[in-house]
């Protein structure tokens, strides 16, 4: 009965998604106070996940590992973070908006905010789906050959299908929609396989907010427009779904035990 009433609250956050994470922009304009840019910033992602936390831990003295671990950041991870980072920045279509139209003082807002921004929806993210989701999956295949490759799997698998939101809701192109649907497959298997290495959230957030915020700041006049096949982004879905399999090559299928509602 204990896990029946824990599924539902690790889907609560999923079937509100659409919800929880709407946004509201903010305009950024130039010396004339022409609009000239906008960050997407969640209205209400911080409150929903702090409550949501408590209300967790509360009742399932619940471990969500949010700990500063040793080798947080392995090498392998890193570079394609990296990569991505340097592949928003330089298909940005904001980078002449960002330095030479708005002024320095609506530059360093928009970094700060964008900041700001891809911190909250990185901790609301990796809570629901690694904290939570991964979790839960990880108990539900515990008896199976392969408890953590299909606990990620199916984690990273719901963490891709939520961002189709983005063209449901959001008015994004499809095409884009998919390549970040994708992946954002991808990534989450790297994230979980983290998570499960290392026994904390703190580095998946972390990571997940530095590519979040590449895209709010360089991307903050629009995003860039993707038709057909668009190589770069096939690279970093392959890098990452490399990343995440010699991740989880080296990590032991019992250490989800030390995570979630298993732990002593």
């Amino acid at each position: 009965m204990k896990n029946k009433v824990f599924f539902i609250a690790a889907i609560i956050p999923i079937l509100l998604s659409p919800f929880i994470t709407m946004t509201t922009l903010l305009g950024l304009a130039n010396s004339s106070g022409k609009i000239i840019g906008s960050i997407s910033m969640p209205l209400f992602e911080l409150p929903f996940i702090i409550i949501y936390i408590v209300i967790i831990k509360l009742i399932w003295k619940f471990n969500f590992g949010f700990k500063l671990k040793k080798k947080m950041f392995p090498l392998v991870v890193i570079i394609p973070v990296i990569v991505m980072v340097i592949l928003n920045i330089f298909t940005s279509k904001s980078l002449n908006v960002i330095f030479k139209e708005l002024p320095s003082g609506q530059t360093i807002l928009a970094a700060v905010i964008s900041l700001l921004a891809a911190l909250v929806i990185g901790i609301f993210e990796e809570t629901v789906f690694r904290g939570i989701l991964f979790n839960y999956l990880s108990f539900l295949f515990r008896k199976t050959n392969y408890p953590l490759l299909f606990s990620g799997l199916g984690s990273s698998f719901f963490f891709g299908i939520v961002h189709l939101s983005n063209a449901i809701i959001g008015g994004a192109k499809l095409g884009y929609t998919l390549y970040q649907v994708l992946y954002a497959i991808a990534i989450g298997f790297t994230f979980a396989m983290l998570y499960a290495k290392t026994g904390s959230l703190i580095g998946p957030i972390i990571l997940h907010a530095i590519i979040d915020w590449s895209d709010l700041f360089f991307n903050l006049a629009g995003e860039p427009s993707i038709s057909g096949i668009n190589w770069s982004i096939i690279i970093i879905i392959i890098m990452f779904a490399i990343s995440g399999y010699l991740l989880y090559r080296t990590t032991q299928a019992d250490s989800v035990k030390n995570l979630g509602f298993e732990a002593k």
